[in-house]
């Protein structure tokens, strides 16, 4: 377990062998939680929320929905175009 101190100013300091674990850099923001085991650092997580809506586009796919069976084929397809096609007996 390594230590650190308080500064005047209630600075501390991470030692640099857990800022280089934890990838932490210089103006990283860090959320502060008081818990009944003391102080928790956290990384503030930067990125936006993500919603399933923002994701649906992503895929570039525009037609209409496709079954499970017409995936399947795909896959199948895919995989037979990929590693050729082979008896399953």
């Amino acid at each position: 377990m390594q230590t650190t101190r308080l500064s005047s100013k209630g600075q501390v300091i991470i030692p640099k062998t857990i800022r280089e674990a934890c990838h932490l850099n210089v103006g990283q923001e860090l959320e502060v939680e008081i818990t009944p085991q003391g102080i928790l650092l956290k990384t503030k997580n930067t990125l936006p929320k993500t919603t399933i809506n923002d994701l649906i586009g992503c895929t570039g796919y525009q037609g209409n929905a496709r079954t499970v069976e017409e995936m399947e084929e795909g896959i199948r397809q895919g995989v037979i175009a990929e590693w050729g096609e082979h008896d399953s007996d």
